[in-house]
């Protein structure tokens, strides 16, 4: 089965350590961390490695047999700053993520070339045995996935795919597809799975190879009302999107649950 994992940005405000612990409840199998260039980063992370918050995500990390998807986020482009940039690097590797985010500053902001930073950071990414991600930004050098496709093609790494509800399964296979063995996970928006239902979604993610990860993020993160009610509905929604119709109907007709429910 494919590891979903509940990202950070839908949790404003949430220590990491409950965030193990919601994730674990609503049954998802990881979580995704921002460490650098937020407010939650700023209270729980500031002493990097020596941070007390360390010892407690660890703790409840194996207490629940939660992983760790990503850490992020490397800004690329901006001004020089490497302690926040070894920081991620640092923290990534001692929560066994499997892969470090980045994205690229608006272009008002920029300072030097996004696409030579993120070469610096896949090679970095090796020492660490870490995979560097790379995720668009509106307004950026790199506002599309094809352009940070683009880009990974030309100096490693990977990219994440976002999938919108309002794309068909097609649609949704093509970008899967066009990305190959540079697709690192794909991410929905937990904005749009409020806003669908299991009818409209179910199968949108069938053809999603077993190997790639499904991550539920936000890209504007609201008030935590009811986390944890949403964050569970949404693991219910991604295990039907994944659930391809000949298991569907074939659960339908047994009158069984699905394996998240």
């Amino acid at each position: 089965m494919n590891r979903i994992a509940l990202q950070e940005s839908t949790a404003p405000g949430v220590a990491p350590h409950t965030l193990v612990d919601i994730a674990h409840r609503a049954a998802f199998d990881s979580i995704g961390l921002k460490v650098t260039h937020s407010a939650g980063a700023d209270a729980w992370w500031h002493k990097g490695a020596g941070s007390a918050e360390l010892v407690s995500v660890v703790e409840h990390l194996l207490a629940n047999r939660v992983s760790v998807l990503d850490v992020g986020r490397v800004e690329l482009g901006g001004p020089p700053n490497d302690e926040s940039y070894r920081k991620v690097l640092d923290l990534a590797s001692r929560l066994g993520a499997r892969y470090v985010t980045a994205s690229p500053v608006p272009v008002a902001e920029q300072v030097s070339s996004p696409t030579e930073e993120f070469a610096r950071l896949v090679r970095d990414c090796e020492d660490y045995l870490l995979v560097p991600l790379l995720l668009p930004a509106p307004a950026s050098s790199v506002p599309t996935d094809a352009q940070a496709l683009r880009i990974v093609r030309e100096v490693g790494g990977a990219v994440i795919v976002t999938a919108t509800t309002d794309r068909s399964a097609f649609e949704i296979e093509a970008q899967v597809l066009e990305a190959g063995n540079q697709l690192g996970y794909v991410r929905l928006l937990a904005e749009q799975l409020d806003a669908t239902t299991e009818e409209q979604s179910a199968g949108l993610l069938a053809t999603v190879p077993v190997h790639v990860p499904i991550a539920v993020g936000s890209a504007a993160p609201a008030e935590r009302h009811d986390l944890e009610t949403r964050a569970h509905r949404w693991s219910v929604l991604v295990d039907r999107m994944l659930e391809h119709p000949l298991a569907r109907d074939r659960r339908l007709s047994l009158g069984l649950e699905g394996a998240r429910d």
